[in-house]
Parts: structure tokens; sequence; C-alpha cells
């Protein structure tokens, strides 16, 4: 069982998730051509805090070269 999120801003438990739209993407460092991913938010739906952000498909930036 997934543990509940609270937000750090008003302590509500009301947490929605949403998907940046548009270009916004996250892409892989030293690979030109990669896909990259979406970015998946938690939002608390009281205050409109954004409490994380993660990459919709991780296993895209295994491998990657930081320079």
């Amino acid at each position: 069982m997934a543990a509940k999120i609270k937000c750090p801003n008003c302590g509500s438990s009301e947490i929605g998730k949403g998907k940046l739209s548009g270009y916004a993407a996250i892409h892989p460092v030293g690979k030109v051509l990669s896909m990259g991913s979406t970015i998946i938010v938690d939002v608390c739906t009281e205050c409109g805090l954004i409490i994380q952000m993660k990459a919709e498909k991780p296993h895209r930036f295994k491998n990657t070269v930081w320079r």
C-alpha cells in the first residue's frame, strides 16, 4: 500500500496527479535523439503546491553520460 502524501504547505492530504503538457518533457543528457519522458506531478488540491515531479518513463534515463 502506498504511503499517504501530505502537503507540507497546508497539511492537506487531498493530493491530485497531473501531467505537464505542451513541450514540457525532460530528455537525457548526452542522448541527442532520445524520446525523453513526460513529467508527472503530485499537486495539493487545496493550496496548489506542487509537491513532487517525476519522469513518467524513468527507464529512458539509464546509461546517461553526464559531463
